[in-house]
């Protein structure tokens, strides 16, 4: 059995997993979704608080809330929310689009600029401004997504993410620190590729300093980076929610920001499980694109 077919028989068990923890960590946080909804109104009695836990299933064993979450989710049925009881699968494919936009975009930034800085920085390596540019990227990273978002909308940025301008503001605050990161790893790799045996017989062969980095060290130096897009997607989908939040875009994190506050475990539940499934996926791609970009890894890729 090859590696993307290992890795496809075990998606139902990991999901499984993954839905397990999330559910006993939802239910066992502090707080009460009924309590909550409560303290909305004035002079709500402690039998209307019971009532509210009865009718949606809140006084029954944690088990048997289990498995009736599970077997609905498996027909993509997560449930009504606790605060407005819309279906939370029509409040998920309202907010989805906005976030996986910014997500998409976010992470077509964060390469698209990280890739050649690393490179750069590979190339440069001890340099005087190597060194100057790797002091600003330690400070950019350091930077607050949140001021940074603040920063964008006094600059001009309009709110609520409308127009190209919008869009591409939130996404470049969102993709900030990915940037930083990534092209911190792609300099590593490229370093160490740099090092390699077949790069130092290339060399010795004639081999051009640009040939040697683009035909022989880069392609090496990508696979890391193509690991990391398999985590990088996901967490730029959940780190959405400060992005969100300060723009007011109203997509998953946003929609996940609420639940927390409102204790809406549904609509938490369907967040996780949607954010595990987009996890899965990004790393069977990932191990698909192995096979792309280098042939040598085809058979164990696919």
């Amino acid at each position: 059995m090859t590696g993307l077919a290992r890795r496809l028989a075990l998606v139902p068990l990991t999901l499984l997993g993954i839905t397990l923890v999330t559910f006993l960590l939802v239910h066992l946080a502090p707080g009460d979704p009924a309590a909550v909804r409560a303290g909305q109104g004035r002079g709500v009695s402690p039998e209307a608080i019971v009532a509210y836990r009865a009718a949606y299933g809140l006084d029954r064993p944690l088990v048997g809330r289990y498995v009736s979450w599970l077997g609905r989710s498996a027909r993509f049925d997560f449930g009504e929310s606790l605060v407005d009881a819309r279906p939370v699968r029509d409040k998920l494919a309202e907010a989805w689009p906005a976030t996986l936009c910014l997500a998409l975009l976010a992470t077509a930034l964060a390469y698209l600029f990280a890739v050649p800085l690393g490179c750069a920085l590979a190339a440069g390596d001890g340099s005087r401004w190597a060194r100057r540019a790797t002091a600003a990227l330690y400070f950019l990273y350091s930077l607050p997504v949140a001021a940074v978002a603040l920063l964008a909308l006094l600059a001009g940025a309009p709110y609520g993410g409308r127009g190209l301008f919008g869009v591409l503001a939130a996404a470049g605050c969102l993709a900030l620190t990915s940037i930083v990161r990534l092209s911190r790893h792609q300099r590593s790799a490229l370093l160490s590729a740099l090092r390699a045996d077949y790069v130092l017989t290339a060399r010795a062969k004639g081999a051009g300093p640009l040939r040697v980095l683009v035909a022989h060290a880069l392609r090496n130096a990508l696979l890391p980076m193509v690991t990391l897009l398999a985590g990088e997607l996901p967490a730029l989908l959940s780190g959405s929610v400060l992005v969100e939040s300060v723009f007011g875009i109203h997509g998953l994190g946003l929609l996940g920001f609420d639940a927390v506050l409102a204790r809406d475990y549904p609509v938490l539940l369907g967040l996780s499980t949607l954010g595990a499934v987009i996890t899965l996926a990004g790393v069977l791609l990932a191990d698909a694109a192995y096979g792309v970009i280098d042939p040598r890894l085809r058979g164990r890729a696919t």
